[in-house]
């Protein structure tokens, strides 16, 4: 089939739009950020990715909630953090977290923290505000370099690239095996269409023709 998502973004046959299971698997930004007030969230965000190497720059995308735009309360508490504190940290979600990674997507009441809810240890950063989940095996902490409003939705909701500068890595050194980073060790988790995750069991190598 052939079809122009501008139209209908899942014609018959499709249930439901495909994007996510054609665009996959995409790693999950598990973004830590905080308010003026020093509230901290922490949500996971499967639009996720790097985007250069040197300088350092990844970014998610928060969008809106759905029945609104980002100008209305539906705007999510991330999106609205990291306006106010430009900074944030991203846990990288390994197999053993997925379910608590789960948990801290539930909608809370905003102020409310997610580490607690989910039985998570916030440990302090060293080159930012927002703490980076104890957790987890490797994170990144990020100044925000920009907040890039993208094209609304068909519904009108609004959504948001935030990218920013990695300014600070840590990596469980148990992680490291002669220079690089394990990737079966890390264990990292993916998102995939609908409902569906995978998490690095197996690699291959390929090298460059050139």
């Amino acid at each position: 089939m052939h079809y122009d998502p501008r139209i209908d973004p899942k014609p018959a046959p499709l249930k439901f739009n495909p994007l996510n299971a054609l665009v996959a698997p995409r790693p999950i930004g598990w973004i830590t950020t905080i308010d003026r007030q020093g509230r901290i969230n922490l949500a996971p965000y499967s639009y996720f990715n790097a985007f250069s190497s040197d300088p350092p720059i990844v970014g998610f995308a928060p969008n809106a909630r759905l029945g609104g735009t980002d100008a209305q309360t539906n705007a999510k508490d991330t999106l609205r953090n990291v306006r106010e504190v430009p900074e944030f940290t991203a846990s990288i979600v390994s197999a053993d977290l997925a379910i608590p990674m789960n948990e801290t997507s539930r909608e809370l009441p905003y102020g409310e923290n997610e580490f607690t809810a989910a039985g998570l240890t916030a440990v302090v950063s060293r080159n930012v505000r927002p703490p980076r989940v104890g957790e987890a095996r490797a994170a990144l902490e990020c100044r925000v370099f920009d907040v890039i409003t993208l094209p609304a939705a068909r519904d009108g909701r609004t959504s948001h690239l935030v990218l920013g500068e990695v300014i600070g890595v840590y990596i469980d050194d148990a992680l490291i095996t002669d220079g690089r980073v394990d990737s079966i060790a890390l264990a990292q988790v993916a998102r995939l269409g609908y409902n569906d995750y995978t998490n690095v069991a197996s690699i291959y190598a390929m090298r460059r023709p050139d």
